[in-house]
Order: structure tokens, then C-alpha cells, then sequence
């Protein structure tokens, strides 16, 4: 059986790039990525390739992502089944936890293996930004990760094509792909791993504004192509009422199906990144009708029942629908469904 492959993205690395790779090239197949350091770097990866490590350059840096993308697209095109680790050139992995990863990575080829950190050896500053993210992270996905800014990961073949599918180059890659996991139908295993700093933790991921908005970046998205259509939807129906004596449930039809329209080109192309089908196309349309027949009963119920303002109530009625719509859309219509990158 071949041996295990340990990928290291590795952007002007120091001496304990060197170190790390020295300590498992007898255990394991080392693929580097040397992401554009420069120069002044080049000696040491030439020594890393003397020590028998694969070693890959991109000639400008073009982020971690990027690179793990490289690597992976390199084993791929070797033909034959695989698994691998991703670690950090700086040190922060040990053998020991990627011995660890690596053999629960072979156990479980459809499983992404993640190394998580112990919050409570972690410096208050990463500590409180971990939290922040993994909190987010639960509230947008409902899944658990203990550790959303781990950069120790095993995975094999099995899961390589979502992994090069997932967007991004750089920082937001690796959340990215844990934000797909779910959708991908990917299960996650988790194992405790040692928390190690360097003094005053100078390579420390801490971005919880950062991480977070990529977390509730799709949320963000829904929120701002639904407002538009929204605005247009709401307009349409004023004009409607003021100009033309329909009563609210019937003007508030015609607004809603252009806009419907347009919010599903909106939500296909920029918010899910989908491609187009007939399933996707049939389903939104269908999730459309039901919206637009419940909202005009709404707005005649509450009109009638609640003595509300035709030009007011629509904006409630509205709020309620738009949430409901997000949850189908994501759990239902677009999941797992997305357009493959363009390399």
C-alpha cells in the first residue's frame, strides 16, 4: 500500500518548514507547494527536495488555496487511489497528530478527518476568535465543528473532486470547504490534536470578522439580491394599486411573479452558484407559486381581519416569506448542486 501523502503549502517558510519535513519524510510521501516565496527562499527548497519531498512551485503566489488545489490536482492525475494530510509549514502540527489524522483519514476514504485544538490551551486572542466562528458557523450550517480554523485535515480520492470545486484561492478556501461539507453529503470526523504556539503566536489565524462574514456570506448574498427584487416587487405593487383600482390580493400577483423571475437568476447564478436544470428551474417555480398564493392570502386575511393598510401589510407578509424561501432554497432546491470551478 502506498504511503500516506503529507501536503505543505508553503509561502516563505522558515527553519521549522525544513524541521517538519526532515521528521516525516520516513513515515510519509511529502508534497510541497512552494507558493511563490521567491528567491531568497529557493535554498531551502532545494533542501526539502534533496531530502526526497515532491516539490511543485507556482511561480507568483497565488494563496493556500490555491496551492492545495495544486497538490491535489496532482494526485488526481496520477491515476490511483490516495489519501492525504494537509499541514501547516510553520510547525504548528506534530508527527504524532499527523500520524493520527492520516491513519483516520485511511479508515474513513468519505470522510473529511479534521484536527481540532483544545480552546482551552489556545492564547485568549485565537481562543475568542475560534468561538466566535465556530458559533457562527453552527448557526448557518447545523454543523458541528470544533475547530473551523484547523489547518491540519485528511481526506482521500474519494472527496478530491468537491475539494477542487470549492471557491476560492486563498484564506477563505479551507471555510469554504468546511461550509460544503454538509451539502456535499461528506461526514466529518474529528480528533483532538495538540495546541502548539510559537511565542507571542506570531502565525496566529485569528479573523473572527473575517471568518464570519465568509460563514454568512451566502446569507449576506440572499439578503441583498432579495431586497432588490424587494424593491422592485413593492414599487410595482403601489403603481398597481394607485393606477389601475385592483384590490391587494390581485396586485400583489403580477410584482411577484417578475420579480420572483428575476431573484431566480439572481439566486441561481450569485448566491448558490448553481447550474442551471430543469429540477432547479421546476422546483424554484414551484416554490414560487406556493409563496405568491400564500402571500396573497395573507395580505387578504390580514386586510380584511386586521382592518391593516393594503400598501403597509405587504412588507411583513414579505419578511416571513423571504426567510422561509432561504430555507428551501439552500436545504432543498440548490443543495449540492453547484457549478464545478473554473480552473
Amino acid at each position: 500500500m502506498a504511503k500516506t501523502v503529507v501536503i505543505i503549502p508553503a509561502y516563505k517558510p522558515d527553519k521549522a518548514y525544513l524541521n517538519l519535513v526532515e521528521n516525516l519524510i520516513d513515515s510519509f510521501e511529502i508534497l510541497t507547494v512552494n507558493d511563490g516565496s521567491g528567491e531568497e527562499f529557493e535554498p531551502l527548497f532545494k533542501d526539502v527536495s534533496a531530502m526526497g519531498a515532491t516539490l511543485i512551485t507556482h511561480e507568483v503566489n497565488k494563496g493556500k488555496g490555491a496551492a492545495i488545489k495544486t497538490a491535489v490536482s496532482y494526485l488526481q492525475e496520477r491515476g490511483e487511489p490516495w489519501v492525504a494530510v494537509t499541514a501547516d509549514a510553520d510547525g504548528q502540527h506534530s508527527v504524532k497528530d499527523i500520524k493520527t489524522v492520516a491513519a483516520l483519514a485511511e479508515q474513513n476514504r468519505d470522510a473529511m478527518v479534521l484536527g481540532v485544538r483544545d480552546f482551552k490551551k489556545m492564547p485568549f486572542r485565537s481562543r475568542f476568535g475560534n468561538t466566535v466562528t465556530k458559533g457562527s458557523f453552527y448557526l448557518v450550517t447545523h454543523n458541528r465543528i470544533q475547530d473551523t480554523q484547523t489547518g491540519l485535515r485528511g481526506f482521500s480520492d474519494q472527496i478530491a473532486d468537491r475539494l477542487l470545486e470549492a471557491e476560492g484561492n486563498r484564506y477563505e478556501y479551507e471555510m469554504n470547504v468546511l461550509l460544503g461539507l454538509k451539502g456535499w453529503g461528506i461526514p466529518t470526523v474529528q480528533t483532538v490534536i495538540d495546541t502548539i504556539y510559537e511565542e507571542g503566536n506570531p502565525t496566529s489565524h485569528f479573523h473572527p470578522v473575517r471568518d464570519s462574514l465568509i460563514v454568512f456570506g451566502q446569507v449576506i448574498k440572499h439578503t441583498l439580491s432579495s431586497l432588490a427584487c424587494t424593491l422592485l416587487d413593492y414599487l410595482l405593487y403601489l403603481a398597481l394599486l394607485a393606477w389601475t383600482g385592483m384590490s391587494a390580493e390581485v396586485a400583489y400577483i403580477p410584482p411577484k411573479a417578475i420579480s420572483i423571475v428575476v431573484n431566480y437568476f439572481l439566486s441561481r447564478s450569485v448566491v448558490f452558484h448553481a447550474k442551471p436544470d430543469w429540477r432547479t428551474t421546476l422546483s424554484y417555480y414551484m416554490l414560487a407559486i406556493c409563496t405568491m398564493s400564500v402571500g396573497a392570502i395573507l395580505i387578504r386575511l390580514c386586510t380584511d381581519h386586521l382592518g391593516a393598510s393594503e400598501a403597509i401589510i405587504k412588507l411583513p407578509v414579505d419578511t416571513l416569506l423571504f426567510f422561509a424561501n432561504f430555507v428551501v432554497q439552500k436545504k432543498v432546491i440548490f443543495q449540492n448542486i453547484k457549478e464545478p470551478s473554473k480552473k
